[in-house]
C-alpha cells in the first residue's frame, strides 16, 4: 500500500514567505512587510530552503514536500504564538529588538498553550512571516500544500550588484559553520546550484564560478517566477528608490493596512534612497562601499571589473543576462 503523506486541518491564516537568492536584499524589505497589521515577526528558516531544493533536487518526493510546508507553516504559527520562536539575540535582524510591536513577543514568553491558542490563531489571524534563500524552486509545491494562505514575495536584484556578495560569499564556502546544501566532489565542496554542471564547476576559476553560480541561478528564478503568476517580484533596485509605490503593491497584494511604525523602519533602513547603493549594511557583504559615485559610475566600475576578471566565454553567458534583467526589471536612471 502506498503511503502518502499529508496534513489532515490546516490554519487558515496568511504565510508571508519572502524569497529571494544570496545577496538581494531581502533584510530592507522585511522590516516594511512587518509593520503591515497582524504581520508577525519575521523568521529566517532555512527548513523551507532546505525541503525546497532537497525536491528540486529530486531527493524529496512532492508529497513529502507539501506535507513538510504545511506542518511547519502550522508549527512555526502555533509556537510563534507562545514565545517559544522569540529571537532574544540584540544584533539580529530577526531578533526581536528588530521587529515591530516588540514588547507583545516577550510577553508572550508567559502565556499558557493550548487548544485556546489555536482557537486565537483562527479569530485574529496573524500572518506568518518567513524569510528563505531559494524556496522558490518549489514554488509549485509551496502553492499546493498552503493554497491562497500563501504569499510569495521574491526579491530579485541586478546581477551586476551581486557579484561583490557572492565573490566573498563563495571565498567562505568551504568553513564548518557554512550550512548552504552541497557535495563533497574531489575534496570541493560544490553548492546545489551547480549540480547539474560539476565539472565545469570545478575547472572554473573561482571569479569564472561566481558569474556562472549567479548567472545559473538567476535563470532559475526567471524561469520559476514565470510559471508563478501569483507570486510578486520585487526588484530591489525599484524597492529602494521607490519605497513608497511599492508599500502601496504590498497594501494591495497583503490585503492589509499599515500598523507598526514604517516611518521609523524607512529611516532606520535609508528609505527610500537616492542610488541603490546607500543603504543600511545589515551583512558585511551585503551592499557595495557607499559612495558619492553616481548609479552610473558604479555601474560601470562594475562592469569593468567583471570584464577584467572573466574569461570570455563566461561573460558571453553573464552579460546577456544584465540586458534581460534590465530590460525587465532595472528603473534607476543611469546610462550603460
Amino acid at each position: 500500500m502506498q503511503f502518502e503523506l499529508q496534513k489532515s486541518r490546516q490554519f487558515s491564516n496568511d504565510v508571508i514567505l519572502v524569497d529571494g537568492s544570496w545577496g538581494t536584499g531581502k533584510s530592507a524589505i522585511t522590516p516594511v512587510i512587518s509593520a503591515f497589521t497582524g504581520v508577525e515577526k519575521k523568521r529566517i528558516d532555512p527548513i523551507i530552503e532546505y525541503t525546497a531544493i532537497l525536491n528540486w533536487l529530486h531527493k524529496l518526493g512532492d508529497d513529502a514536500a507539501q506535507t513538510l510546508f504545511s506542518n511547519y507553516a502550522d508549527y512555526f504559527t502555533y509556537h510563534n504564538q507562545i514565545g517559544r520562536e522569540v529571537n532574544l539575540r540584540w544584533s539580529d535582524d530577526s531578533g526581536f529588538r528588530n521587529s515591530p510591536g516588540a514588547a507583545r513577543y516577550l510577553s508572550r514568553l508567559f502565556r499558557r498553550d493550548g487548544d485556546h491558542i489555536v482557537t486565537e490563531i483562527e479569530t485574529k489571524q496573524p500572518a506568518t512571516l518567513l524569510v528563505s534563500d531559494f524556496a522558490v524552486v518549489a514554488v509549485k509545491q509551496l502553492s499546493v500544500a498552503l493554497g491562497s494562505r500563501l504569499k510569495f514575495i521574491e526579491v530579485v536584484r541586478h546581477p551586476l550588484y551581486l557579484v561583490n556578495y557572492w565573490d566573498h560569499y563563495l571565498r567562505d564556502f568551504d568553513r564548518s559553520r557554512e550550512f548552504t546544501l552541497a557535495s563533497e566532489v574531489e575534496g570541493k565542496r560544490v553548492p546545489w546550484i551547480a549540480a547539474d554542471w560539476v565539472d565545469e564547476y570545478l575547472k572554473a576559476s573561482h571569479f569564472d564560478r561566481v558569474l556562472l553560480l549567479i548567472a545559473r541561478a538567476q535563470e532559475l528564478v526567471f524561469t520559476k517566477v514565470v510559471e508563478s503568476p501569483d507570486c510578486l517580484v520585487v526588484p530591489f533596485e525599484q524597492f529602494v528608490t521607490e519605497t513608497d509605490e511599492w508599500i502601496d503593491r504590498f497594501r494591495v497584494f497583503l490585503d492589509r493596512e499599515v500598523e507598526f511604525g514604517l516611518r521609523r523602519i524607512k529611516r532606520q533602513h535609508r528609505l527610500p534612497r537616492s542610488n541603490t547603493s546607500a543603504g543600511r549594511q545589515s551583512n558585511p557583504r551585503s551592499w557595495i562601499t557607499v559612495t558619492s559615485k553616481s548609479e552610473n559610475h558604479t555601474y560601470q566600475d562594475l562592469l569593468s571589473h567583471v570584464k577584467t576578471h572573466a574569461s570570455p566565454s563566461v561573460l558571453n553567458e553573464f552579460v546577456p543576462l544584465l540586458d534581460k534583467y534590465e530590460a525587465t526589471y532595472w528603473s534607476v536612471a543611469r546610462k550603460r
